[in-house]
């Protein structure tokens, strides 16, 4: 069986696509080792340093015009926002079967099937695919999140300073690390900042910095992580992300997160979440008033350490790691149904 996986990533649009299709094509080379994946990426160079441990050989394209699609594909997964009729066009005449694991796409009435991790979309009727598999089990989770236990959870919350992990994803090209370093300088409660910093961080290192000497009140720590990230995030009590791919994957591993998202009308894709009383929003990404509301938020939970403990409790079998299985069954179904 012959399966393609094209997706987009970069500094600008994000880093996240590219993680969810590795992880659900790393988790069907495990599940089937003599599956032919072909994989390619639309992105910057950069995106290589992703793909150094996977068992399929990607190849990496700065435009979509020169991927090169030979040969005819059982299943076409496409992880991306925007794709051009031609494009998609291409990919459609070469697969039997296309399926979108981007919520978020201008070809999505055209693609067979969707599979969103979330059941709330804002697709109307006339752009909806064939057919949408929705809810939190379809979550593709990566290989590196791991649960975190209770007992370890309990004992981190005990600490008087409060280990709180801050990422803006992989790019972050706004730079919101820097706004929020800013802004929690003037938190009034003891904490330790692991500063997830993403393969497509491009700022200034030395602004960090300058930022963080004049905070004299926390420990800050920056850290630039890829496969690492996980191992750190399970040793903290809560995130501050940016409401895309770590914010599903906190939920699964029990940690609880403060959200912020660059487009507020996007807040569906969170709000399973939010209703599961898993993690809360706190509004614009780049609003001033959200930066100050993270703080009293961040102060709120320091003594109100029950309300995190019931985060993390409630995050108990929320989302599965069976997502991939789910998705290949449901896909040779489809298949099935089209011969």
């Amino acid at each position: 069986m012959n399966i393609l996986f094209v997706c987009k990533a970069s500094t600008k649009i994000g880093l996240g696509h590219l993680i969810r299709s590795r992880s659900l094509a790393n988790q069907f080379n495990e599940m089937f080792p003599n599956l032919t994946i072909s994989f390619k990426v639309v992105g910057e160079p950069l995106v290589s340093r992703l793909l150094t441990r996977v068992k399929y050989l990607p190849e990496i394209y700065e435009d979509e015009q020169n991927v090169s699609l030979n040969g005819t594909y059982d299943l076409c997964f496409m992880d991306m926002m925007v794709a051009s009729d031609d494009f998609f066009r291409r990919m459609q005449d070469v697969s039997k079967l296309t399926i979108s694991l981007s919520p978020i796409f201008n070809q999505m009435s055209r693609v067979d099937l969707l599979f969103n991790r979330t059941k709330n979309h804002n697709l109307a009727e006339s752009e909806q695919p064939k057919k949408i598999y929705a809810g939190l089990k379809y979550t593709i989770i990566q290989e590196d999140c791991k649960k975190i236990k209770t007992s370890i959870y309990e004992d981190n919350l005990d600490l008087d300073q409060f280990p709180i992990a801050i990422s803006m994803g992989g790019g972050d090209a706004a730079n919101r690390t820097l706004d929020f370093l800013h802004s929690l300088k003037n938190c009034k409660v003891p904490a330790t900042f692991w500063v997830m910093l993403g393969e497509g961080y491009r700022h200034s290192y030395d602004n960090l910095i300058k930022a963080i000497k004049k905070d004299s009140d926390h420990e800050i720590i920056l850290a630039k992580t890829n496969r690492s990230m996980w191992h750190i995030l399970r040793n903290c009590i809560l995130a501050i992300l940016p409401g895309g791919i770590t914010t599903y994957e906190a939920a699964f591993a029990g940690l609880p997160t403060i959200n912020f998202l660059h487009d507020p009308s996007k807040q569906y894709l969170i709000q399973e979440l939010i209703d599961n009383k898993v993690c809360v929003y706190e509004g614009p990404i780049a609003d001033e008033e959200s930066l100050v509301q993270v703080n009293k938020s961040i102060e709120h939970f320091y003594y109100e350490r029950r309300s995190l403990m019931e985060m993390h409790l409630n995050t108990k079998n929320l989302v599965g790691r069976n997502s991939a299985k789910l998705i290949w069954d449901l896909c040779n179904e489809e298949l099935e149904e089209k011969s």
